[in-house]
């Protein structure tokens, strides 16, 4: 079955495709969030190459994009509300027709909409060196106010939702809170926690960019982090938890741009991506939460019963997903990053 998929994928992007069978597929995504094995399965079965290229924060790609929508990328990896956006804006093809984006769960199909497919997902917590940090935090409030020894060893993310997550959850305010008066008055705590950040980095990018990674002692992550920079490393030293409360889900979606020089072969490789047998190889080595419900089905236990990367259902069930901001509240959360990243400069 699994080479009849192929050929069948070969047959299509190579007999109906108006570029050449061996023209790349380009795609900009997270850094480490696709399987090597997955690429290389894809590029000898079809003769088709994947180029890559990276970026470190949702607010990065999506700045690019509003500075040139026309991107030299045919696939794009992005969180579930710029698929909704994007795709109003006519940015990116319509993929309801996408035959294994029936494979997904349908709230992961909803989240990304019509002119975007589920990819991974998976809540924002914590990475932390277990050599380090012996007892993790239990709750926000431990983060934002660590011990002693772990000022200036915390990783943050520079982002408009993320950057203001673990101070507004401390306060009791969800992340994505649309009250200037809130935010305001949050501003204080934002200020004290700033104090204690080492680096606003995505600590992926940071650990891979600097020398002085051994200072990282913790950091805000997404989940299957961890297990990226134990990849890296080469070892076990790094580990992820979920403070209590309620937990903030990511989603990652897969569009494909309007302006694609390669549509057919790009539509071929996010059926190759859904396809159950190739989510569930790609899950297993990156380690994310698949939305593929076939695929999970044939998922072994181990990963399955993972608490990093399924909570307990009813925590799944009663999380807050990634929702869109108002133009106003976008634009008072980035005066006051801006703020902050500037005065964290002066002092790192």
């Amino acid at each position: 079955m699994r080479s009849l998929f192929f050929l069948s994928l070969a047959f299509t992007t190579q007999a109906f495709s108006a570029q050449p069978p061996n023209t790349p597929i380009n795609i900009y995504m997270w850094e480490d969030t696709i399987s090597p094995y997955v690429v290389e399965d894809w590029e000898t079965s079809t003769g088709i190459p994947i180029e890559r290229t990276h970026f470190d924060n949702d607010d990065e790609r999506s700045l690019l994009m509003m500075k040139s929508l026309q991107l030299p990328f045919d696939v794009i990896i992005l969180d579930n509300v710029s698929a909704q956006i994007y795709g109003r804006l006519g940015v990116f093809e319509d993929l309801r027709n996408i035959k294994n984006r029936q494979h997904n769960g349908k709230k992961w199909l909803q989240a990304c909409g019509d002119y975007a497919v589920p990819y991974f997902w998976g809540t924002v917590g914590v990475a932390y060196r277990k050599d380090l940090v012996p007892t993790p935090p239990k709750t926000w409030s431990e983060f934002v106010v660590p011990p002693k020894e772990l000022e200036g060893r915390i990783g943050m993310i520079d982002d408009s939702i993320e950057s203001f997550l673990p101070v507004l959850y401390s306060l009791g305010f969800p992340p994505d809170v649309d009250d200037a008066t809130l935010i305001e008055a949050a501003y204080p705590k934002i200020q004290a926690f700033n104090d204690k950040v080492l680096t606003y980095e995505y600590l992926l990018s940071y650990v891979r960019s600097t020398k002085n990674s051994d200072e990282l002692a913790m950091a805000l992550a997404y989940s299957g982090d961890q297990y990226s920079l134990n990849r890296y490393f080469i070892g076990d030293k790094w580990d992820f938890t979920i403070p209590d409360g309620e937990i903030f889900i990511w989603i990652d979606c897969l569009a494909i741009n309007k302006r694609s020089t390669n549509p057919t072969g790009a539509k071929a490789f996010l059926e190759y991506i859904m396809d159950p047998d190739v989510a569930a190889k790609n899950a297993i080595f990156i380690k994310a939460s698949t939305p593929n419900a076939t695929a999970l089905k044939q998922l072994p236990d181990w990963y399955k019963n993972d608490a990093s990367l399924f909570p307990d259902q009813k925590r799944i069930e009663e999380g807050r997903v990634d929702s869109e901001l108002s133009a106003k509240n976008i634009s008072l959360r980035a005066k006051i990053l801006n703020r902050i990243l500037k005065y964290h400069e002066t002092q790192y």
